[in-house]
Parts: structure tokens; sequence; C-alpha cells
């Protein structure tokens, strides 16, 4: 099962034990985006996991509504990678730069 949180419920943690990873476009990206969020795009996160994820972190994945992520999760999951999604995507982008 795919453990997500609100983007909401991630802006109000005090001190996150996690990357969090926006998997959208490099223009989307540049459009806006959480400050701690780092920019791999969903292809190359998908087809080269292993550069970018390490199986002892914690991860959580953000796209614009929240099922593009889901389901980078769900694939990652079965690989063994510690991953999470953001169930509401960016639907909240006053939060974001």
């Amino acid at each position: 099962m795919v453990e997500s949180m609100t983007l909401q419920e991630l802006i109000n943690l005090k001190s996150p034990n996690f990357h969090l990873i926006d998997i959208r476009t490099p223009q989307e990206f540049a459009e806006y985006h959480l400050p701690s969020a780092i920019n791999i795009p969903y292809d190359l996160l998908m087809t080269y996991s292993d550069r970018y994820l390490k199986k002892d972190q914690r991860y959580y994945l953000v796209c614009d509504h929240g099922s593009l992520s889901f389901r980078a999760c769900a694939i990652l999951q079965s690989y063994g990678y510690k991953v999470g999604s953001i169930s509401d995507g960016y639907n909240l982008r006053h939060y974001c730069y």
C-alpha cells in the first residue's frame, strides 16, 4: 500500500526526515515548487531509479494532482524503495515558489 500525505500535512511537519522529489517536467518545476523539492522528472526517475534513490532513505513524490506520483510510488515500492505520495499534488500552489 502506498503511503501518502497531503501537501498541507507535509508543510506542517517540523522536521521532515525524507527527501521531496518533484516528478514534473523541468518547465513545470520552474513555474512553481516547494523550496525543499528537487526535480527528477518521472521518466528519468522510473528509468534510472537506482541512480537517484537509496533504499535506506525515505522519499515523497509530488506531481500536479497526485495520480502520477501515486503510480510512481507503487512501482518504486515494488523495487524496494521507501516512498510515499503527496496525495493532492500541487493543488495548494500558494505554498510554492
